[in-house]
Formats: structure tokens, C-alpha cells, sequence
């Protein structure tokens, strides 16, 4: 049985590419030597003309399935010199005749060519219509040669499909033609699949070059019908040219070149039909190599089945193919060796041509030669560290190829089955990375290819100098040692991948057949596998998945216990806190509140992702200390809220018992409470740095003394401030006391933090700082028992001795008469100016002053009627005139 290579699509893809691009070698030579010459007979246009009425052109549309060489054209191909063109060609020797026919009126044109009978040579060699027709003879003929080659493979195709077909029937007996008897070795499976994987590229290519083929095809039937066209126009001006002509001897040479030119136009049309005919039997042959391709495809594929079923891999045959691999190991350890030499030398030689680069003369040749000797050592040292690379590359490889093998093995001998998923997803992400990496491969030897054709194209240049081009010639050598080295990493790489694909294949159905237990075992491994999977590397230190998984655990659970314990004290220690005396019940249940209410959420996140990176082990070193510090002021940030949590609600506890005897405690409490938080902050802070060892006493001594410019900067404010501190801690007055300070007197309506609201007598509102205020005299008079008062009056000189001793004891009896009054004396005083002053002493018992008022008044109109019975006057200011004369003025006046 004859089979199709893949060495047969490759010759059948480059026949079909490289068509168009194709000419006759012999046509070159000749097209110099061409002259005016007609080389056909003047009645070959009268025979145009003739059949131009009986058969006009034609061209339909063929399949590959219909015979190729059936006429298609309106002309006998005779008048192109090429008599019997159109019959059918079905052997070799056919198209042997078509070619030697073509050949033979190839040296016909160029015989006149050199006939000295016909003019000056140099007049023919530049005839432009000789020359095209030896280029469309020569066209033609590659046209006709390559169809032979395509008709030729086809017969065989044909024949190879024909017995394919014949032993797929099934009336006949099954011939797998495997060359041993079962049971089979690994290697005859692996040579299987290696065919079948060529079989399928095979088919993928064979219905590329179908598509190619029928693209042709359309191609070649375009180029016909214009070629139909252009001929037809020919032929129509030759037709004008001679009815214009008749009767004209001096147009003949111009009918003459019209001649010529249609006889080009008919080759041309020879030409078109001749590579449409060709298309179509690569169509045909393209259609050809896919069934064939299916059915060997089939073929291999019922072998394969055959084998798998019977397939063995003995302990043997595993430990030779490992001794293989060793061997090759430590072959490619050994060039290792060598290149790490080649590289040393090679980067000695590229530090001495820089360094008489940089000694080199300003000679732009000497230059140029010493730069490319630079370049040329660069490319040698980057070819010999690249091909270390390689070759680590390589040992690498070799270590998975081991593993492979020993893989197959367990598996054919059902070994570890509950590993089996896992390598199956090993051996997947293995062949994705030889994908990757090959991709990577040939887009470096693509770039390598490019390098050695820029290089190429330089050395074709013809004024290079001899050191310049010796330079780019060694470096074209390093670039193509390198090239070398790839490709055989690149097989390497393939020969891998092709490994993995076989263990692969081997794989799916046995994954895909495990039993429950297998799955349960294998789930287990892979949940192992999974937990000490290391996913990145932080600061040197690996992150696995189980640090990840435990650290989000312990997070949840500090989270979740954190809010368990709000739970706890929300619903049972506070009910239980009820029982007690009542000041013990208080201060604990604030203790409680505050614990629930005032823990902060940050506080939690912080102490439940500490216990999750310390447990898990994901911190060390730096990163732990920073995480230590992060959580130690947070724990003293906290402690901080707590305490000012538990001051608040204490002082807020004192001032509402307080507030309802002393409304003034308002504003102290106030106050305290913004110094008490200060306080705490102060202490938390001071604690903080404390903890840390940092240089307290500097940081006093620096805020001792930004402290002193901010209270210079500030000190009126910062005095109201502490004078309203000593109003609180001194109480002088307090929030509806009536004092008088200097001409200010009213009631005290609020204290602040830097003034004070006074109310006065006048309703008006009178704010004074708390300096001003206690630098005054204050008088408060909300804290008054009692009043004294003390008053005085006076009666005039001509009141009698006996009446001036009773008025004390009348002031007396009348003040004692008064309620809320307590009497303490009343005495004869002194001697007025104009009176006999009396001062009177007594107390009003409270502090109201309308109180007094009214005592007051009693007791003066009291006072008033008693000396109107007595007879006793007020005195009041007078003034008495006395007048004195001498005694003489006085005798007179009575005279």
C-alpha cells in the first residue's frame, strides 16, 4: 500500500505557491537575440477573421472532477506555431510531446533571431513582441511541466486512495501490518501516536491547500477571460488595420506588427488556459491528499486502539529510556562546560576589541572595521550564553522527561491511581508551558533569521573593506551557531511536549473511569497538595496557601469572639449588675457600657489581624515588629477611649446629682470634663513613648519651651482660662448669685471658660472676663444669713434732756416690734453740725433685699409717728444770721 508523506503536501504547497513566481530558464538568453519577424503565416489572421462569425470565445467553467485539456479556445493553436495543443494529455509521454512541440517553436523565434537574413541584430534583439512571445513559450512550457508533476501525483493518489478504500471494506480481513505480535511495547504506541499526530497536521494542511487550490482556481479563470479579452481586441485592430489598408503598400509594416501582437495575445490566452487547467488539477490533487490523509488518519487511529489495549512497559524498558536521558544529561552538562569557557574567552576578546576601539584613530575605515569587529564579538559571547541557556534549558527538560516516563510506567502498571488527577493537571499546565515556550522559541529564531538577512543584504554591498566584511562574515557564523542551537532547543522542546501529550492521552480515560474511594483519595491529595502550595514569596519568605487559609480563620474567629463577649455583657452581666447597693451597681454597670459601647472597630480589626499574621506565621522579621508596634498603640489608643469613656460617664453621674441642688455645676463640670480628657490623652501619649524607650525628658524640655512662647502668645486667653478653674475649684459665686463687682451689680446668669454673664439691675447683660472679675473687690450676696443694717437721725438741739434719753429705748420697742428683725443697740452719738445724731443697729433675718426694704420702711414711718406724739422734731439743715452792733450804733438806733 502506498501512503502520502508530509514530504508530499510540502513539495505540493511549494509547486501551488511558487506558480505565478516560475519562468523558463531558457527563455533568458534568447530574448537579446529577438527581431521584428512575424513568425507565423499571413493567412493565420484571415482564419481569425474567419471563425470570428462560426465560433466566437467561449469559457466555462470546469470542476477539478472534468478532464483539463479539453479546448477551450476560438483558435487553432496551430497559427501560434503549436499544432495539436488542445488534445487530451492523459500519460508522460503526452505531456513529453507537449513540451518538446513547445521547445521546438522556442528555437524557431530565437533561429530568426539570429538569421542574418532579416536586418540588423540589434534592431531584432530590441523587438518588444519577440521577446514577449519566447517569455509566454517559456511561461507556458513551466505551466506545462508543472501540471505533469501534478497530473503525475495524482494517478499515484489516486491509486494509494483506490487500495485504501479497498481494505477499509468490510468484507476484508483486518491488516493492522504492526511488524510484532502482542504484547506491544510502549515505544510501537508512541510511534503510533507520534503518526497520528502527523496525520492529523497532515489533514489540517491538505484542506489548507484545498482552500489555496480553489482560490487558484477563481485566480487562474480571471486571468483567462482577460486574457479572452485582450486577444479579441487584438484581433479586432488588425481587422480595422487591413480594411484601412487595402490599396496601400505603405501600411503593410503596420498590419505586419499587429500580426505579432496577436499572435501574443493568443499565447497569453494559451498561457491563462494552461495555468487554469494546472489549478484545477491541483484542486483535484489537493481533494485528493485530505481523503487520503482521513483515511490513514482512520488507519492509525484503529491501530492505536489496537495497541492501547495490549500495551506493555516493563521495569526495563523504564530503566533504559531513564539511562538514555542520564546519558544525554550529562552530554549536555559537558557542553555546558565548554560554553562557559567559549563565553569567557568570548567576552575576553570583546573587552580587548572595545578597548582599541576606544584606542582607535579618527580613520572613519579603521573605525568602521574596529566597531564591526565589537559587534562581532558581542554576537559570538551572546551566542555562547545563549547557548548555555539552552542547554540548562535542556536539562531541565530532561528532568521532565524522567518524570514522564516514570509516570507512564506507574500508570500502565495502575500504581498510584489517586495521584492521577494531579498529574493529569501537571502534565496539562506542562504542555500549555512547552506551547508558550516554543511560541517564545521560534519568535526568537524568526529575530535570528531577520539578523543574519540584514547582515546578508550588507554583505552584498560592493564597497565594504576586506576587515569589515571578514567581520560581518563571523558574525553571520555566531548568528547562525545560535540559530542552530535554537532549533535543537526548539526540538528538544517539541520532543517534551509530544511526552506530555502521550501521557496525556493515556490519562483522560482512566481519570474519567476512577472509582468513589479513588476520588476521595485523590480529592485528599489535592487538598494536600493545595494547602502547601506556596502562591507568592514576600521579602524572602514564602506565603503559603495553608498561612492564608489559617489567617483567615483566626481573623474571623477573634472577629467573631469580639462580638460574642458584646453579646455576653449586653444581655447577662448587665441584668446581674441590677442586684448591689445602688453606687456599687452604678460604677459597674458604667464599667460594662463602656467596655460595649466605646471599643472601637479599628481596635478589633487591628488585634484580630495581629492574631492572624502571628498565628499563621505570614509575618517575620521587619514586618512583625511594625505589626507589634501598630498593635501596642492601638491597645493604649484604646485604653485611652475606655478611661475617658469611664471619667465621662462618671463626672456626668456627679453632675446630675449635683445640678439639681447647684445649677452652676453645669459649667464647672463642663470645664472639668475638657481638662480631665486633656489629662487622659497626656497620660496615653506620655505612656506610648514610654513603652517605645523613646527621650521623654528632651521632648518635655522641647515642649517646656514651646510651651513658654505659646503662653506668651496667649496669655490673656490663657489666664481667663485658669481664672475660671479657680472660679470652679473656689466657688466665690456661683450661677444666680446677686454680687456687686466694682460698679457692676446684678445676678450672675453663666461662667465660661474665659468670661462671665452678669445680668444687672438694669436688665442689660454685662460679660466679663474671668481675670477682671476676680481682680476686683467681689461682693456676693446669695450667701447672706442676715443683714446688718445701720441708720441714723437726728432731732434738733431744743429737744429737752428727758425726751433725748428716751428715744433709744422708742427705736428700741419699735424695731423689736418688726419681724424677722433682731435688735442690737441704739445710742445718743455724737453732736451734729445742725443735730443730735442717734445711730441705730439691728439685723433683718435673710438675705432678701425687698425684705429689708420693707422693714426698713416700717420701722422709719414707726419712728416718725412716735415723734410726732413726743413732740420731738427732726432736725435739718438751718442757718441762723445773728447780727451785732457797737454799742454807740446802738444808742443811736434807739434814739
Amino acid at each position: 500500500m502506498t501512503h502520502a508523506s508530509p514530504a508530499h503536501f510540502l513539495i505540493l504547497a511549494l509547486v501551488l505557491l511558487t506558480a505565478p513566481l516560475i519562468t523558463n530558464a531558457q527563455s533568458g538568453p534568447a530574448q537579446s537575440d529577438l527581431d521584428h519577424s512575424g513568425a507565423v503565416a499571413t493567412g493565420a489572421a484571415d482564419a481569425e477573421t474567419s471563425v470570428l462569425s462560426d465560433a466566437p470565445d467561449q469559457v466555462e467553467e470546469r470542476t477539478p472532477a472534468q478532464r483539463p485539456n479539453e479546448p477551450e479556445i476560438a483558435f487553432d493553436p496551430a497559427h501560434v506555431g503549436l499544432p495539436g495543443f488542445t488534445e487530451p494529455r492523459s500519460s508522460a509521454d503526452d505531456y513529453a510531446e507537449l513540451l518538446a512541440l513547445i521547445d521546438a517553436r522556442i528555437s524557431e523565434l530565437e533561429a530568426e533571431v539570429r538569421d542574418p537574413d532579416r536586418g540588423d541584430s540589434t534592431e531584432r534583439s530590441q523587438d518588444p513582441v519577440q521577446d514577449a512571445r519566447i517569455a509566454l513559450l517559456g511561461e507556458l512550457r513551466t505551466a506545462v511541466q508543472r501540471e505533469s508533476v501534478l497530473a503525475a501525483r495524482l494517478r499515484e493518489l489516486n491509486g494509494a486512495l483506490a487500495e485504501s478504500q479497498a481494505a477499509a471494506e468490510p468484507s476484508e480481513p483486518l491488516d493492522l501490518d504492526l511488524g510484532v505480535e502482542p504484547p506491544y511495547p510502549l515505544r510501537l504506541l508512541d510511534e503510533l501516536r507520534a503518526k497520528r499526530s502527523l496525520a492529523e497536521h497532515a489533514r489540517e494542511d491538505a484542506a489548507r491547500l484545498r482552500s489555496q487550490a480553489d482560490r487558484r482556481v477563481a485566480a487562474a479563470d480571471r486571468s483567462h477571460e482577460a486574457a479572452v479579452r485582450e486577444r479579441r481586441l487584438a484581433r479586432d485592430r488588425l481587422a480595422v488595420a487591413r480594411d484601412q489598408a487595402e490599396g496601400q503598400a505603405s501600411a503593410r509594416p503596420d498590419i505586419a506588427t499587429l500580426e505579432r501582437e496577436l499572435e501574443v495575445a493568443r499565447l497569453a490566452v494559451l498561457v491563462t488556459l494552461q495555468e487554469r487547467q494546472s489549478a484545477q488539477v491541483g484542486a483535484a490533487l489537493a481533494e485528493r491528499e485530505d481523503a487520503l490523509a482521513a483515511a490513514r488518519l482512520v488507519r492509525l487511529q484503529t491501530q492505536i486502539a489496537h495497541v492501547a489495549g495490549d500495551v506493555v512497559f516493563t521495569r526495563e524498558a523504564l530503566e533504559e529510556r531513564l539511562g538514555e536521558i542520564q546519558a544525554r544529561e550529562e552530554a549536555v552538562r559537558a557542553d555546558i562546560a565548554l560554553l562557559v569557557e567559549a563565553g569567557d574567552a568570548a567576552e575576553l576578546a570583546l573587552f580587548q576589541a572595545r578597548r582599541r576601539l576606544g584606542l582607535m584613530s579618527s580613520d572613519a575605515a579603521d573605525r568602521d572595521r574596529a566597531q564591526e569587529q565589537v559587534l562581532t564579538r558581542e554576537a559570538e559571547l551572546a551566542a555562547a550564553r545563549k547557548g548555555v541557556e539552552y542547554l540548562h534549558q535542556a536539562v531541565g527538560l530532561a528532568g521532565s522527561a524522567r518524570t514522564l516516563y516514570e509516570r507512564r510506567y506507574a500508570l500502565l502498571q495502575g500504581e498510584e491511581s489517586a495521584l492521577w488527577p494531579t498529574w493529569l493537571r501537571e502534565t496539562q499546565a506542562l504542555i500549555k508551558d512547552m506551547s508558550d515556550e516554543s511560541a517564545f522559541a521560534q519568535a526568537e529564531l524568526d529575530a535570528l533569521r531577520s539578523m543574519q538577512l540584514a547582515l546578508a543584504r550588507r554583505l552584498a554591498r560592493a564597497d565594504l573593506g576586506a576587515g569589515v566584511e571578514q567581520a560581518i562574515r563571523e558574525r553571520v557564523g555566531a548568528l547562525e551557531t545560535q540559530e542552530e542551537r535554537a532549533r535543537e532547543m526548539l526540538l528538544v522542546k517539541d520532543q517534551v511536549q509530544s511526552l506530555a501529550q502521550r501521557l496525556r492521552d493515556q490519562l483522560d480515560p482512566l481519570v474519567s473511569e476512577r472509582s468513589l474511594d479513588q476520588r476521595l483519595d485523590a480529592a485528599k491529595l489535592q487538598l494536600e497538595s493545595w494547602w502547601n502550595t506556596e502562591l507568592f514569596v514576600i521579602q524572602d519568605h514564602g506565603i503559603f496557601a495553608r498561612d492564608l487559609v489559617t489567617g483567615a480563620v483566626v481573623f474571623t474567629l477573634v472577629l467573631v469572639l469580639v462580638s460574642f463577649l458584646r453579646t455576653l455583657l449586653r444581655r447577662t452581666v448587665l441584668p446581674k449588675l441590677v442586684e448591689g447597693p445602688e453606687t456599687e451597681r452604678k460604677t459597674a454597670r458604667a464599667a460594662v457600657l463602656a467596655l460595649i459601647r466605646n471599643t472601637n472597630q479599628v481596635f478589633v480589626l487591628i488585634v484580630a489581624f495581629y492574631a492572624a499574621m502571628t498565628v499563621s506565621g505570614l509575618v517575620q522579621g521587619h514586618l512583625k515588629v511594625w505589626l507589634w508596634t501598630l498593635l501596642v498603640v492601638a491597645i493604649y489608643v484604646q485604653v485611652g477611649i475606655w478611661a475617658t469613656a469611664g471619667l465621662v460617664d462618671f463626672v456626668q453621674r456627679q453632675r446630675s446629682k449635683k445640678e439639681q441642688q447647684d445649677p452652676s455645676a453645669v459649667t464647672g463640670y463642663g470645664l472639668l470634663l475638657f481638662f480631665l480628657r486633656v489629662g487622659v490623652w497626656i497620660v496615653v501619649v506620655v505612656s506610648v513613648m514610654a513603652h517605645f524607650e523613646y527621650p521623654i525628658a528632651g521632648l518635655i524640655g522641647a515642649l517646656g519651651v514651646g510651651g513658654i512662647a505659646v503662653a506668651f502668645a496667649v496669655q490673656n486667653i490663657l489666664s481667663d482660662v485658669f481664672h475660671s478653674m479657680a472660679i470652679i475649684l473656689d466657688k466665690p459665686f456661683k450661677v444666680g448669685d446677686f454680687v456687686i463687682a466694682g460698679e457692676t451689680l446684678g445676678v450672675v446668669d453663666s461662667i465660661g471658660v474665659k468670661t462671665t454673664r452678669i445680668r444687672s439691675i438694669s436688665g442689660e447683660m454685662v460679660v466679663m472676663s474671668n481675670t477682671n472679675l476676680l481682680n476686683s473687690t467681689l461682693r456676693n450676696y446669695k450667701h447672706m444669713r442676715e443683714r446688718r443694717v445701720v441708720f441714723k437721725l437726728g432731732v434738733v438741739y431744743q429737744t429737752p434732756p428727758d425726751r433725748l434719753e428716751r428715744i433709744p429705748k422708742m427705736i428700741e420697742e419699735i424695731v423689736r416690734a418688726q419681724r424677722f428683725t433682731r435688735f442690737d443697740r441704739a445710742h445718743f452719738a455724737a453732736y451734729g453740725d445742725f443735730s443730735l445724731d442717734f445711730e441705730v443697729v439691728y439685723y433683718v433675718i435673710g438675705a432678701d433685699f425687698t425684705l429689708y426694704m420693707d422693714i426698713q420702711q416700717a420701722i422709719n414711718l414707726a419712728i416718725y409717728r412716735k415723734f410726732q406724739e413726743e413732740g420731738i422734731q427732726f432736725a435739718y439743715p438751718t442757718q441762723e444770721l445773728i447780727v451785732r452792733r457797737p454799742p454807740g450804733e446802738l444808742g443811736r438806733a434807739s434814739a
